[in-house]
């Protein structure tokens, strides 16, 4: 483990600046949980299409793959994220047991132990610390107490991921310092702010496509899921017109959304070809200059 030793040759950073090709690209990865699948198609497309991060700001789900490409940045590298997602099951990450119903008694803060899904980053990862990275990857959380973003660019990889997972009342907090850290949508979802503070002139997003943000609820549920994806929603908006003139913003618009569950691993295939069509489609048509979250399909999008 560890990075690949390379050190840019300072003359060559000059001639960067003076030619005008200097420009910081970033990758900014949204959570979603199982869902998580779509960008691994539009990663797929953008590295087959050549182009590639200068760093990656992830949060939850995305901070995971945010870390494996910044660990493997080439298509190589998004193959075998793939075939990691394709054998991933309900248990690798939602395992039942006694905690989940110690959890629904009261006697935990949480349902299900993150003790799996540290396995399957321990297994996988081919680095231990952020900062050993190929490509620098900094791993959006939230401050349990303050609900403030604290975005983690150092530091052991594994505790930073589990930190940025960690959906409050669903997985336990993870404490780093002397922080208790959660899940970085708590503070900010999809951190575009983050990737300007960080220097990025281009930026592209790769949010999830909630499946239930267009439809009409039919239930307490549907309507606290509602409620959840359009804060989401109207917080990439926000942020897009927020910075729009600090940097150049590409969002990948979802196609049609699909009906499928954040805890539901069973479409993981079907997802990665959505995000993969949804990229190679917005490449196609040249749609790399700056642009407003088409969060709602369009008529076109719906009928491919």
């Amino acid at each position: 483990m560890g990075s690949n030793g390379h050190k840019p040759h300072r003359s060559r950073g000059v001639l960067q600046r003076l030619l005008g090709t200097d420009r910081k690209v970033a990758f900014v990865l949204s959570g979603g949980v199982s869902l998580g699948a779509i960008q691994v198609g539009m990663l797929k497309a953008l590295l087959e299409t050549g182009i590639k991060p200068d760093f990656l700001v992830g949060t939850s789900v995305g901070a995971i793959n945010s870390a494996w490409i910044a660990g493997w940045p080439s298509t190589e590298g998004v193959a075998k994220l793939e075939e990691l997602w394709l054998g991933l099951r309900r248990d690798d990450v939602f395992p039942l047991g006694w905690t989940a119903a110690t959890g629904l008694l009261g006697r935990t803060n949480h349902l299900f132990s993150n003790a799996a899904l540290r396995n399957l980053l321990e297994r996988n990862l081919p680095y231990e610390r952020l900062e050993n990275a190929a490509v620098p990857v900094h791993v959006v959380t939230s401050e349990l107490k303050s609900g403030q973003a604290v975005v983690l660019s150092s530091g052991p990889v594994v505790p930073s991921l589990l930190a940025s997972c960690a959906i409050p009342g669903v997985f336990p907090p993870v404490t780093i310092g002397r922080r208790e850290l959660v899940d970085g949508g708590v503070a900010n979802h999809t951190s575009i702010d983050a990737a300007v503070r960080l220097g990025a002139s281009r930026i592209f997003v790769l949010p999830i496509s909630y499946p239930w943000l267009y439809e009409v609820p039919t239930n307490a549920l549907g309507m606290a899921l509602q409620a959840l994806a359009r804060m989401v929603a109207q917080r990439l908006e926000a942020e897009v017109a927020a910075y729009k003139d600090a940097a150049e913003i590409i969002v990948i618009p979802p196609l049609e959304p699909m009906a499928v569950s954040p805890a539901d691993f069973s479409h993981t295939a079907e997802l990665i070809e959505h995000g993969y069509q949804s990229t190679r489609k917005m490449l196609a048509a040249g749609r790399t200059t700056k642009a407003q979250p088409e969060l709602r399909p369009s008529t076109e999008a719906s009928a491919a």
